[in-house]
């Protein structure tokens, strides 16, 4: 069974269409060079895919397939072709009937994960009589097969694979080389006949920094002369200016479809996108420009990247929720006026800032410069200073040391604490060592403490430790020595400004003085007036007492200095006084209960004695505790109550 060089068309004329014959579209041309399709006739896309179903279904196919221009008019995307590309392209020779016989040659195909088998195997039939003494033809190469003169090879076509391969499913992806290939074997061998397009994935929409160090850098701080510093990292917290351009938006790139051999479409996911406008946090703000999109910073402060909104943040403070630790941080110095922590700062790390508000536990060591630091949680075996500001837990204070020599520290409960500052008010406090100006408890337990002024509701005994309460004395030795040097420097002016006076009485008393300034008053009043004669007289009677005036005029003026000299004196000594009687009159303790031991002193403070403030913890618990000669006891008991205010001894006046 031989196929004919040129099988008869199966195309007919719409008006007299015989069975078999198909009658081609309006954008199909048939030339005497082969069928053409016109694309600017195509109206849809899938007109195509319709006229080759119909070919397919009528037991049809094409004769000289153009297989790549045959897939591309298929599933090619009209508005990408080229538009200088002719507007007419080559599809087949022909389309010619596929006969049952022929049909029955091809074999089903495999299908499976993308791809299509076939197992090709040489087919061989009966010979007719004509043809068993004809020893090869134009499609049997090869001839009759040795040793078996009753039997022709019989040879597929690829035309007809692929309208066959339609039929049994696989539309799309069939490797032309292969297939011919594969009609050549001599031997069965299943080949990989077709394949799928996978498709091309696209690219996410991104964004991509536009200013250096927007990152953290958890490098250590380098120091200079190449040093490097293993507790701090590089950058923590990026400081950024207004108007700077923080992230560019780069869209989302579009994937490529995919098909399956099926000639289903594989759709290229979606590329995620995302609304650069919904990161623009507090302080930024989004620019549309020509070259895409940027988030700018609107305003000058710290850059915050939320790690689960992903939003950017430009604020005066610092916020962070990650906490301290040689892990994530290392030590920290900050620049910022404030700064908020939400996670542990843990144990032997070193935070050195402004204000502060620490949310969780602080293990570690806070140093601020100023403003306040404010501990919502406890403060655990660390410590808290602020030169010149204010200490608030509003926790529990264990095992810690707080110093506030400017400020005030104020605690819920502080245990077995060193706390130093210009004012203290705390509500229970247990085996704590105080130092102050101005003390306010409500309850002590074992502690010892000294300040200028104390005040305590309730005083108890822990595990039979008591309370030890120190009035610190100022040494007032040396301001009342200056206040009585002070008030002999002024008795010895008065005296010289009463010299003064009495020898200004003395030369003013002068018969000749005194006609001078007589005359000179009238004169100055314009009471009388001089003859020529009298003038005469009066400029004789002038210069007789020149140097007597000159020498009031020094007498007043240095009288008039001493005067004044004497005035800002005692207003000095009035200052001192007052100041004086001020500190007598902070000066002052008083227990409302007592329950346990309790003793209280004064305890004089010299100035060449080192402060109590800068005393190690373990010589204050001693100098705190102890009794000498520099205290006097007022109260030592176990009950009642105490009331004391310091009264000052009169000074000499």
């Amino acid at each position: 069974m031989t196929m004919p060089d040129q099988p008869k068309s199966a195309i007919g004329n719409l008006a007299d269409l015989e069975d078999g014959q198909i009658a081609l579209s309006r954008y199909i041309v048939k030339r005497a060079d082969g069928l053409f399709v016109t694309l600017s006739r195509l109206d849809s896309p899938v007109d195509f895919v319709d006229f080759v179903d119909r070919t397919f279904a009528l037991g049809l196919y094409f004769r000289g397939l153009d297989y790549a221009q045959f897939q591309s008019l298929l599933y090619d995307d009209a508005a990408s072709r080229d538009k200088a590309a002719p507007d007419e392209v080559f599809l087949a020779l022909d389309i010619a009937t596929f006969q049952p016989q022929r049909q029955s040659l091809y074999k089903e195909l495999r299908i499976q994960r993308g791809e299509a088998a076939y197992l090709f195997e040489p087919i061989y039939r009966d010979a007719a009589p004509d043809e068993a003494s004809t020893e090869g033809s134009g499609n049997s190469p090869q001839g009759m097969l040795a040793g078996s003169p009753q039997e022709v090879r019989v040879w597929l076509d690829f035309d007809e694979f692929v309208a066959s391969a339609w039929g049994k499913g696989v539309r799309f992806g069939i490797d032309v080389a292969a297939v011919q290939e594969g009609i050549q074997l001599d031997r069965p061998e299943r080949r990989v006949v077709a394949r799928g397009k996978p498709f091309v994935a696209g690219k996410d929409a991104t964004i991509t920094e536009q200013a250096p160090g927007l990152r953290r850098n958890n490098a250590p701080r380098r120091l200079f002369g190449d040093r490097v510093d293993l507790r701090q990292f590089e950058t923590r917290y990026p400081q950024v200016a207004a108007g700077l351009r923080l992230v560019k938006k780069t869209p989302r790139t579009p994937g490529v479809d995919g098909r399956d051999v099926t000639g289903e479409a594989l759709p290229a996911p979606l590329p995620k996108d995302f609304d650069l406008q919904r990161m623009a946090g507090a302080g930024t703000q989004l620019s549309r420009e020509k070259d895409g999109e940027y988030l700018l910073a609107s305003v000058c402060g710290f850059l915050t990247i939320d790690t689960r909104s992903h939003q950017f943040s430009v604020t005066d403070k610092i916020v962070s929720h990650e906490g301290v630790s040689a892990r994530t941080t290392g030590d920290l110095m900050l620049t910022g006026e404030v700064y908020e922590q939400h996670g542990e700062i843990q144990e032997k790390r070193v935070v050195t800032c402004r204000s502060i508000t620490a949310f969780a536990d602080v293990f570690g060591n806070i140093v601020s410069t100023g403003g306040t630091v404010r501990l919502q949680q406890n403060l655990v075996g660390g410590s808290a200073s602020n030169d010149d500001g204010d200490i608030v837990v509003e926790g529990v204070a264990s095992g810690a040391t707080l110093i506030a020599p400017h400020g005030c520290v104020t605690l819920k409960r502080a245990d077995n604490c060193v706390i130093i500052a210009r004012q203290v008010v705390i509500a229970r406090a247990t085996l704590c060592d105080i130092v102050a100006q101005v003390l306010s408890l409500e309850q002590a337990e074992a502690c010892a403490a000294a300040a200028r002024n104390i005040q305590v509701r309730l005083a108890r005994a822990h595990r039979e430790v008591g309370n030890v309460f120190l009035v610190l004395l100022p040494d007032a030795s040396t301001e009342d020595a200056g206040i009585v040097a002070l008030r002999e420097k002024r008795a010895e002016l008065e005296e010289a400004i009463a010299g003064h006076r009495a020898r200004v009485e003395a030369l003013r008393g002068d018969k000749d003085v005194t006609a001078y300034l007589r005359l000179a008053g009238k004169l100055r009043r314009g009471e009388v007036s001089l003859s020529p004669e009298q003038e005469v007289g009066w400029r004789r009677l002038s210069a007789v007492v020149a140097p007597v005036l000159k020498t009031l005029s020094l007498l007043s003026g240095a009288v008039n200095e001493l005067v004044a000299e004497s005035a800002a004196m005692a207003v000095e000594i009035d200052e001192g006084q007052a100041a004086a009687e001020q500190a007598c009159g902070e000066l002052a303790c008083t227990i409302d209960r007592v329950e346990g031991e309790t003793r209280v002193s004064t305890l004089l403070v010299r100035q060449a004695d080192t402060p109590l403030g800068a005393l190690p913890r373990k010589e204050l618990k001693v100098r705190l505790r102890a009794t000498d000669a520099a205290t006097n006891k007022l109260f030592f008991a176990s009950s009642g109550h105490f009331s004391w205010t310091y009264r000052a001894p009169q000074a000499p006046a």
